[in-house]
Order: structure tokens, then sequence, then C-alpha cells
């Protein structure tokens, strides 16, 4: 199970040792750490304490992952080496520089002799944290220092600071050619959910269950407080009406990534097209779901036509089931369009997450409508 912490600020004021250590601990039994960094540094003590912490965890068992989300100069580059993967955004920025000592009470020559000394130790141990890090001659990351040397992600990557592709989670102001696709899935899922909870309606004379199941990576199933398909700003839970996910990143069957903070959904991240993946199979599989709508609509409009006809049947019923002959007809309408999309690109990207047991229960809902609507 993963978890995330933010290390924000100024170290030693808003970041210390215990407002880290109390974020993890927070998080609960995880095998990975995220870590976002944005900060320009700050107490040297304090980012020590810091990156000893993150290798305590490490000697744990314990991924860590960091991340740059703004800045990180001076000594919280140093935690932020601790990353077994690290990334930054395009728009970010590291920097190095050697440590500097500032004093306002008076000093004496003794005083500054005694401080050189004292920054120029400091010096050889940032250089050769550096160093071993990533892999550079010393005297090269001295020189960077020297320079109070700031860096994007291309020359992070060249010196080796950052080791990892990042993925620009945040990034949303571009449509995916294959999202047309993706939403047309969407439509159809959700509208047959409708027709599902309608037919429980009729035939059980009850309301539907509101929380839907989705499948997670390792097979597992957590439970999602939602009637309309939308999951962020929802509640999540292990079992239905049980207890609330702890807060994470859980990775979903499809490959897209769930994040859940405070017992809610609060992002869904779209993970890589699987290899091998392509439109024809996705289109081949619209066109099975084609046969099954046709079905359940042939069910539906027969049996609101016996309905019609029928002396002594339930006004409210027949509502109920022009209603699903109406949904049953969008749902036709929105298979057409997709049948027509054309998707560019080379990895069309996986369709999303349908209800758990949609896809079955489609022809398990066409044969027990048509039999039930028969019923005069």
């Amino acid at each position: 199970m993963e978890g995330k912490i933010y290390i924000d600020g100024e170290f030693g004021k808003d970041v210390t040792l215990e407002s880290v250590r109390n974020s993890v601990l927070a998080l609960g039994d995880i095998d990975v750490l995220r870590v976002d960094f944005n900060s320009g540094g700050g107490a040297v003590d304090v980012g020590y304490a810091v990156k000893d912490y993150f290798k305590e965890l490490k000697k744990e068992g314990k991924k860590i992952q960091t991340n740059i989300v703004g800045m990180c100069a001076s000594i919280a580059t140093v935690p932020f080496l601790e990353g077994d993967v690290r990334t930054m955004a395009s728009s970010s920025t590291l920097m190095i520089h050697n440590p500097w000592m500032q004093s306002n009470a008076p000093m004496e020559a003794a005083d500054l002799e005694a401080a050189s000394v004292r920054l120029r130790s400091e010096e050889d141990k940032l250089a050769n944290i550096y160093a071993d890090k990533v892999q550079k001659d010393i005297n090269d990351i001295k020189e960077l220092m020297k320079l109070e040397t700031r860096m994007d992600l291309s020359q992070s990557k060249s010196l080796g600071f950052i080791n990892a592709k990042s993925i620009e989670y945040r990034v949303c102001a571009s449509i995916k050619p294959s999202s047309k696709l993706n939403d047309m899935n969407d439509k159809q899922t959700s509208l047959l959910k409708d027709i599902k909870a309608l037919i429980t309606k009729v035939v059980k004379n009850e309301e539907p269950v509101k929380a839907m199941a989705i499948t997670l990576e390792d097979g597992s199933s957590v439970f999602i407080d939602s009637e309309d398909g939308e999951f962020v700003g929802k509640s999540i839970f292990l079992e239905e009406g049980g207890e609330a996910l702890a807060d994470g990143t859980y990775k979903l069957e499809d490959g897209r990534e769930l994040i859940v903070s405070d017992g809610m959904v609060a992002e869904i991240v779209e993970g890589e097209p699987e290899e091998g993946e392509d439109v024809e199979a996705l289109k081949s599989e619209n066109e099975s779901l084609k046969a099954e709508i046709e079905t359940l609509k042939a069910s539906a409009i027969e049996g609101a036509s016996a309905l019609e006809v029928s002396e002594g049947v339930n006004a409210k019923m027949a509502e109920s089931v022009k209603e699903i002959v109406a949904k049953v007809e969008a749902l036709e309408l929105e298979n057409k369009a997709m049948a027509s999309v054309t998707v560019g690109g080379k990895k069309p990207v996986k369709a999303a997450v349908k209800t758990p047991e949609v896809k079955k229960d489609q022809s398990v809902m066409a044969s027990g409508l048509a039999s039930f609507l028969k019923l005069n």
C-alpha cells in the first residue's frame, strides 16, 4: 500500500523531524512512501535529521519516492536524494549551493575563523552526499555548489539528481485522442446502471444499493458510495457500508490510480495503456454489447405494450417500464455513436472502469426483464 506526504516550507520552521514523522505515522501500514517537496531549504540539522529518518524507513523495507513540485533547494535536496525513485515536475527547479552563516552578534577574528572551518566542513559533507547519490566527481559537484546552480528538469536528469520519468498528474489542459471513446463507454455504463436500478424497483419493489464496487489490481474489491458513476469526492469503503478505506494510493485493474484522502476519493489518475490493446478489440466488445441491447430493447417494448392493455396493471409500474424503454433507446444511440469513433494514436487508452458485473448482468437483465414483462 502507498501513502503520500508533503514537505512544504522552511526546514526548522514549517518542516521539522516531528512533523514529517507524524505525517508518515498517520498513513498507517504502508509499503511505499511518496513525498512531494516544495522547499527552499532552511536549518541544516533538520534537513539531515529528515534524511536519516527516511534512511531508517528504507531499512524497515519501505520504498521512498520523492518528487519536486515547485522548488527543492539547499538542504531540502538532501532528504530529497534519499528517494529510491526521484522525479520532478517540468516547471520545477532544483538548486544546490555552498552553505552560509549569518549572525546578529558581533564576531571577532577567532569567531570568524571558527565559522569558516565549520562552513568548510559542511561544504565537504554536502558535496560528498551529492557525489555519492548522483555518482559524479566530487570536484565537479563542488564547482556546481560554488556557482549556486539552479537546474530545470533536463539538467537535473543529466546530472543524476532525477532518476525516473516524471508523470504530470495535474496537467489536464488537453484531451487524449481516445477520450471520446472513453466518454461513450462511461455514458453506456451509466445508462445500464440506471436501467438496472429501475428494474430493481419494478421487480423487487425496493431501492437499489447505492454503493458501487470497483476492482483493484490485486483482484480485491472496494466500494464507493455513488449512484451516478462519479467517484471523486465520494466516500470509499473496504466493505459495502463498512469501514472506510485507509488513505493512500490504490492501483485499479485497468491501470488507473485511485487516491484516497480522509476516507474519500480525492483523485483518479489515468494509467498507461496496456501493450497490445487496440481499438478493434474495443469495437468488437461494443458489437457484443449492441446485440444485448437489442434483446433488452425488444423485451422492454413488448412488455410496455402488454402493460398498457392489461387490466389492473399498476400505473406506476408501467411508467417505470416506459422509463426503461427510454433508457435503452438512449443507450442504443450512444452505442451507435461509439461504433463510429476513430481513435488516433498508436496506443489507445483503455476504457474507463465499468461498474463490476455490468457486462455479465446485461444478458441476465435482458432475459429477466423479458420474463417479467410477459407476466400479465
